[in-house]
């Protein structure tokens, strides 16, 4: 299928799509002798064919292949991952017999792996990109109309799947996420991140799906068609599963269903369909209500979205100038650079919060170090910086190695600083910034340097913007540096740069500018005066942006400076005569250092696994009893890192980051604290029950437990009943931990509590996971349940008292 042909089909009437078909499966009992149900691909198509007639009787014009999970780490636990390749051309081959009668497309469905990237889990961005890659080769060669990835909650592995399918696959390619009904996944992306990502990426198409029923979604399908001129699809589930009479139900009706799509096609979805829970008859009312139906027209104002993990920023809404942060930045700082030199990003992770705290918008980091290796540090700053606070990053090298590095690190929507006019940087950084989704800083400079007239400037500008057009990258995803050079050096220069800017805006409206400010003073006395009056006069010209420090005074403008700056004052000598003996604030004095309980606490709180052990050695060296660390500083701030949690304030990414620098103080008190002296929680045996292969949340719960001092018996996923209470027998471990991801695999929980009971064991069992209640947990005779990996702790102890 053509882009442009599908994209036009979609301009000119609604796409109805299918429904469920995992749920449809499992109510028709279609997969009581098969392991994955991609197996079906192999053993009975003809009961995914009765499926799919049914939806397309029903009105569904494009339907799923059956290959949601048919990558190779999934497969692998079912031992069908040396039948990749025949499971995903079969699935796309049995879609398309089915469809051909109806004229119906085929959509090759990629989910998710099943294990989250780094640092959330154990996967990388490469290993995660070779994983999609081969399977959506398997699935082009069968040729579907267009590739679906769906189900998605993490925006990392969203671009790992995206590139992967851009590369290999011609076709049209639709993304979808999976929100909460807060309009966050469950690492904390929003639907505005998620946008600014795809969209920058070349997704053909933007939606949601699964999670939550038809109303909740229909809110957030609002907020995204209503900044985007992608075509947008809608999948909800058929209201949150419920277990009844040990069958999962789903409470939602058609009419529910039908009412919120409606209204989701009011904000101008094209795209619309349903999720878990949605039968036929859904489809069948839909389609009658809205099959043929032209789209609602959309005119999202002009934007230019970056975005961290957890925010996106759009820069044609913020006062001017948007802040941009310059402090992440080791040049002429001796300690800082033996800091990361030795891998330590103390300093790094605190400059990021420090300038977010004082006001930066976005935080430049820029790690060259002589011997250091640019590319590593590049993507281990990201890594660091990005869990640490929400603002969005720009990347700073001159090394495209080292951006491409951070590119794939961040999660998010950066902006790649910088290009310039040298046809090797157009050649190489260029491409760079279109194939990761960034957005560009182009300085104008070129082999010949710095041009010394404005005209100069902006025919290099010029080339930067066309270039950029040249391989899709639109006029609003760059923004121009027009350079600053020192006013005491290049007399007359400032006005150059100013006039480059005004320039600018005449003939590029929709292109941002930027300055670096503060090398205008440089050279001279009193140099932030300078600064702040040099910005303020940027700004009247035309200036979006500026790279500063955020600490310092910006409010300051000058009548000196400005002669200074304009030419009015020659050489600055009336500037000089009033400033020379102009006397810099004293630094601020530093903060006393925090006492040694503090440094633990604010340790833990802050995730800081390079000094939580020093941390924990100078609290113990204060004198502090090893119960008392533990109970009343370690537990204490993992009690506000819960409430952090809950309150939407940390998300799952920093909980893991405090529950690692936990572990790390634990090991330093571990061997001073008596045997039975009250912190060391125990034995406690986790596993993913049988038939679910979906352990991502076991882990979490496990890193959680660990770092309140479990000692954790991981059993992994998909365990039978009978071993789960064998290991804990065997292990003499009081608690069992219970994980299902799936309603399907709930009642699995019951019987560990049956074969528990049979065998009359001292053991308490703990259960959750995504659909798991409170109320089940009663009814199957469960002793607690927890809601999340935080409440897990909590819960767990409250069972051994």
């Amino acid at each position: 299928m053509d882009k442009a042909q599908y994209r036009k089909i979609l301009s000119e009437r609604v796409l109805i799509l299918d429904g469920a078909m995992g749920t449809e499966l499992h109510k028709r009992r279609f997969l009581s002798d098969t392991g994955a149900p991609e197996e079906l691909n192999l053993k009975y198509p003809e009961r995914l064919t009765a499926v799919y007639a049914d939806y397309l009787k029903a009105g569904s014009e494009q339907i799923l292949t059956n290959t949601f999970g048919a990558n190779r780490l999934k497969l692998k636990d079912y031992n069908l991952h040396g039948r990749l390749d025949e499971i995903n051309k079969n699935g796309v081959n049995i879609a398309r017999k089915a469809a051909k009668g109806y004229n119906a497309f085929v959509a090759a469905d990629v989910g998710p792996l099943g294990a989250y990237l780094t640092p959330l889990g154990p996967i990388s961005f490469d290993e995660a990109y070779d994983v999609f890659s081969e399977q959506i080769k398997s699935l082009a060669a069968a040729g579907p109309d267009v590739i679906v990835i769906e189900t998605m909650a993490e925006i990392r592995e969203v671009k790992a799947a995206l590139l992967a399918a851009k590369d290999n696959f011609g076709g049209p390619v639709i993304v979808q996420m999976t929100f909460s009904s807060d309009g966050a996944t469950v690492t904390g992306t929003d639907v505005l991140s998620f946008l600014s990502v795809v969209e920058a990426m070349d997704a053909d198409a933007a939606g949601m799906n699964c999670s939550v029923g038809p109303e909740e979604l229909a809110k957030l399908a609002k907020l995204l068609a209503s900044n985007t001129t992608l075509p947008v699809s809608f999948k909800p589930n058929a209201g949150m599963p419920k277990l009844i009479n040990r069958e999962t139900v789903f409470p939602g009706t058609a009419q529910e269903f039908v009412k919120a799509s409606v209204e989701a096609h009011k904000y101008g979805v094209n795209m619309l369909g349903g999720c878990c829970g949605t039968t036929p008859e859904f489809i069948k009312v839909l389609s009658a209500k809205l099959k043929g139906k032209p789209p609602v027209k959309r005119k999202p104002g002009e934007r230019l979205f970056l975005a961290s993990r957890t925010k996106a920023l759009d820069i044609f809404s913020i006062k001017k100038p948007v802040r941009v942060g310059e402090r992440i930045n080791p040049t002429n700082r001796k300690k800082f650079q033996e800091e990361l030199a030795a891998g330590n990003f103390t300093t790094l992770r605190n400059e990021a919060k420090n300038q977010v705290k004082a006001g930066a918008d976005i935080l430049d980091i820029n790690l060259g170090i002589p011997g250091a290796d640019e590319t590593k540090l590049m993507s281990k700053a990201v890594e660091e910086i990005q869990e640490a606070v929400s603002a969005p990053l720009c990347l700073d090298s001159s090394l495209p190695a080292a951006l491409e590095a951070g590119l794939k690190a961040c999660a998010g929507k950066p902006l790649i600083n910088s290009v310039n006019g040298e046809k090797d940087k157009l050649e190489k950084i260029i491409p760079l910034a279109k194939r990761y989704g960034a957005a560009l800083i182009g300085l104008t400079t070129d082999e010949k340097g710095i041009p010394k007239t404005a005209e100069e400037r902006v025919a290099i500008a010029g080339k930067i913007i066309e270039t950029s057009r040249a391989v899709g990258i639109p006029e609003r995803e760059i923004i121009i540096d027009y350079l600053t050079l020192a006013a005491s050096a290049a007399p007359g220069q400032a006005q150059v740069t100013l006039d480059a800017i005004r320039q600018s805006k005449k003939k590029w409206p929709a292109v941002k500018t930027i300055l670096g400010v503060s090398n205008v003073s440089f050279g001279l006395p009193a140099r932030q005066i300078i600064n702040s009056t040099f910005l303020k006069m940027a700004v009247n010209a035309g200036l979006d942006m500026a790279i500063l420090n955020p600490f310092l005074d910006w409010g300051v403008d000058d009548e000196f400076a400005r002669g200074l700056l304009t030419g009015d004052d020659p050489n600055g000598a009336k500037f000089i005569a009033k400033y020379a003996s102009f006397a810099k604030k004293a630094a601020p004095v530093e903060a006393e250092a925090l006492p040694a309980d503090k440094k633990l606490y604010a340790a833990v709180i802050d995730g800081n696994r390079e000094e939580i052990q020093k941390s924990a050695q100078g609290a113990i060296d204060a004198g502090f009893a090893p119960l008392s660390i533990a109970n009343g500083i370690i537990l204490k701030a993992l009690s506000e890192v819960g409430e952090k949690f809950a309150a939407k304030e940390y998300f799952l990414p920093q909980v893991i980051r405090s529950a690692e620098a936990a572990q790390g103080a634990f090991a330093v008190i571990k061997p001073l604290l008596k045997k039975n002296a009250g912190f060391a929680q125990g034995k406690i045996a986790l596993a993913t029950v049988k038939g679910d292969v979906h352990d991502i949340g076991k882990n979490i719960v496990a890193a959680v437990l660990e770092s309140h001092g479990w000692e954790v018996i991981d059993l992994g996923k998909n365990v039978e009943a009978k071993d789960i209470v064998d290991a804990a027998l065997k292990n003499s471990a009081p608690v069992i931990g219970l994980s299902a991801l799936m309603t399907t695999t709930m009642p699995e929980m019951e019987k560990v509590v049956r074969e528990r009971n049979l065998r009359k064991a001292n053991i308490k069992i703990l259960i959750g996971g995504a659909p798991v209640t409170e109320k089940y947990s009663k009814e199957i005779g469960a002793d607690g349940y927890a809601k999340d990996a935080v409440s897990a702790a909590k819960a767990a102890e409250n069972l051994l008292l």
